[in-house]
């Protein structure tokens, strides 16, 4: 991949999510053709997960229990990657779990 066409699959720099033959791949959790837009809702999912005072604490988190390395984790919280559908669906458990959690808790 070109640094051309690496460069704009990054949802924060304005551009569209293509690949290299110009076709749009978007993962849809997030219910929108707006190809940023799961990117952005995995990004919120994970610190629902893993609250944190900051990205480098919630990716230090997040990468022990997903098994991947904090790096990665700075990319999808940056917007930079999609995550693969066996992250998503641990993140969501995770964070499906910390909501109840914090409301038995009272923390709401």
């Amino acid at each position: 991949m070109t640094q051309h066409a690496a460069s704009s699959l990054r949802c924060s720099n304005g551009h569209s999510s293509r690949d290299q033959y110009g076709a749009l791949s978007v993962k849809n959790p997030a219910h929108s053709t707006d190809p940023c837009a799961s990117r952005r809702w995995f990004s919120d999912l994970l610190w629902r997960a893993f609250p944190s005072r900051s990205e480098r604490e919630l990716s230090e988190k997040a990468s022990a229990v997903l098994d991947v390395s904090p790096r990665q984790v700075i990319n999808w919280l940056r917007e930079e990657h999609d995550p693969k559908l066996r992250y998503v669906m641990a993140v969501i458990a995770l964070a499906g779990a910390e909501i109840v959690f914090s409301r038995i808790e009272g923390h709401e």
